[in-house]
């Protein structure tokens, strides 16, 4: 069985801005810019897992989520690690109330990553198929249209 984890990364309708968050020195990777998340308890869905790690790490500062979308799976060559990043849709930017695992947090336009960025964030985030989803999904949102996305879970 592979270890999983999961991953959120904000985005504001309003503002069409996403949130990573700074990590702390208290976690690997210290001081490099991420997503919220974690691992994946024993008998979860990714999903649950989000819903949790977004619950430990930022609390009750989180506003009315609007959407969660799957956008990348990464799994390691040898299957022993799979990680699951999903969009997480606000309607506006919002001042999380961090946890110690994490030191800060930016808002910041599509495509203008904050650096230095965790290398799984790098791989995904530096990803042009990923960057163009990302900008195709805040264009439906401004036309009202739905997005469609083709990820199994």
């Amino acid at each position: 069985m592979a270890n999983e984890a999961v991953g959120a990364i904000f985005l504001s309708e309003r503002t069409g801005r996403m949130m990573l968050n700074l990590r702390s020195d208290t976690v690997t990777y210290p001081n490099n810019w991420g997503f919220v998340g974690g691992k994946i308890e024993p008998g979860e869905t990714p999903l649950e897992a989000l819903f949790r790690e977004i619950e430990e790490e930022l609390g009750n500062s989180v506003p009315h989520i609007e959407d969660v979308i799957p956008f990348d799976v990464f799994s390691t060559k040898n299957e022993k690690f799979r990680y699951y990043s999903f969009i997480v849709v606000v309607l506006d930017e919002f001042i999380p109330v961090l946890n110690s695992e994490s030191s800060g947090y930016s808002w910041v336009k599509i495509g203008s990553w904050p650096k230095p960025l965790h290398p799984g964030a790098k791989s995904t985030l530096y990803n042009p198929t990923i960057v163009n989803d990302f900008n195709a999904l805040w264009q439906s949102i401004k036309d009202n249209k739905p997005f469609k996305n083709m990820l199994p879970y």
